[in-house]
């Protein structure tokens, strides 16, 4: 997980220690109401296990996670080159999966017409602060999309949540309306469900590095299980690397706040609610969700067709003498110091 930009802290192995005993059926003592094992398993665990040791990650986060650098987006297209060599994926067996927030009000409006010198123009909006949901949208290089999945912030689903949304779309409720572990894994299923991996078929899965995608023990248990293969882009680079943020974010918006103003024309003194964004949502997505649309945004973060060298040297210019850094341990016994070096110092010397 350090390898791969996304290192555990001790709750985490705790925790995934603790959810590793409850799925093996292994008696523990391990507290239940926390879900997490004792501290002194996990004084146990480190003396098992002398090769690992509990590191602070700041000397490393500037080279390695933070921003769009070289050495981020080389390890990850060498990843993803070693995983298409093992297993060859074709393009329709590949997808890219993103989480976007809807609100009921508008987060910009369009331009309008206006008289010269105008000072204020002004137009209406759904009210004052919006009630924020999730939609979960999933593509591929071959110009499919899966039905998406929208969750609402509110405790119980009502069917009429659902009226208007797009063909095949799945619907979660939790308190926050934002995506959570347990609700991750029920879009899994939802996802298993229409591609329908198997070991002659295995499917490839790209997604950001949120904590419910890189630590949800079951979704990466049923990934292993149902022969989907799972890479995570580099944090802070989702912008460049992610095909959704590439392509298909940017004209969904746009087509959203349409929508929305359509429906406050046509219904003057209403606002809109939770029961109007399935709808709504539903006529922005499918003028977003083109094949071209899922095409393209491979082609340019260099996923399908696969080409490292998408990116030229002048864009990742701007980070270079801030996260292009060498890195070596220089022990002074008992203690290890780890000595943080920009390269362009080890160029002059």
């Amino acid at each position: 997980m350090e390898s791969m930009f996304y290192g555990l802290t001790v709750k985490d192995v705790r925790q995934l220690a603790f959810q590793l005993a409850e799925r093996n059926q292994l008696k523990h003592p391990f507290n239940k109401n926390t879900g997490l094992a004792g501290e002194d398993w996990f004084e146990g665990f480190k003396k098992r296990h002398p090769e690992i040791s509990l590191r602070s990650p700041e000397a490393t986060s500037i080279a390695r996670s933070q921003g769009f650098n070289a050495v981020s987006v080389n390890k990850f297209f060498e990843i993803l080159k070693s995983v298409l060599g093992d297993k060859n994926f074709p393009s329709h067996r590949i997808f890219n999966v993103d989480e976007t927030g809807i609100t009921t009000v508008q987060t910009r409006s369009n331009k309008v017409l206006a008289r010269k010198g105008t000072k204020q123009v002004g137009t209406i909006t759904s009210a004052e602060r919006g009630v924020l949901s999730t939609a979960v949208i999933c593509m591929s290089p071959g110009g499919n999309f899966i039905p998406p999945m929208l969750i609402f912030p509110r405790q119980r689903m009502k069917v009429e949540l659902q009226d208007g949304a797009p063909p095949g779309t799945v619907f979660s409720c939790n308190g926050s309306g934002w995506m959570q572990m347990e609700t991750f894994g029920v879009w899994f299923d939802h996802f298993l469900n229409h591609v329908k991996p198997t070991r002659e078929d295995p499917a490839l899965l790209i997604m950001d590095g949120h904590l419910t995608h890189t630590k949800n023990f079951d979704v990466i248990i049923r990934a292993r299980e149902n022969n989907v293969t799972i890479i995570t882009i580099p944090p802070h680079c989702s912008h460049k690397l992610q095909p959704l943020d590439v392509s298909f974010m940017a004209p969904l918006n746009p087509f959203y706040i349409a929508a929305i103003e359509k429906f406050m024309r046509n219904n003057p003194g209403r606002s809109v609610t939770q029961f109007q964004v399935s709808k709504l949502f539903g006529e922005a997505y499918l003028k977003a969700a083109t094949p071209s649309t899922a095409i393209s945004g491979f082609r340019k973060c260099g996923i399908i067709p696969f080409d490292p060298d998408v990116f030229q040297e002048s864009d990742l210019l701007h980070h270079f003498q801030v996260t292009d850094l060498f890195q070596i341990t220089l022990t002074v016994r008992p203690t290890q110091f780890l000595l943080t070096i920009p390269l362009t110092y080890l160029n002059n010397c």
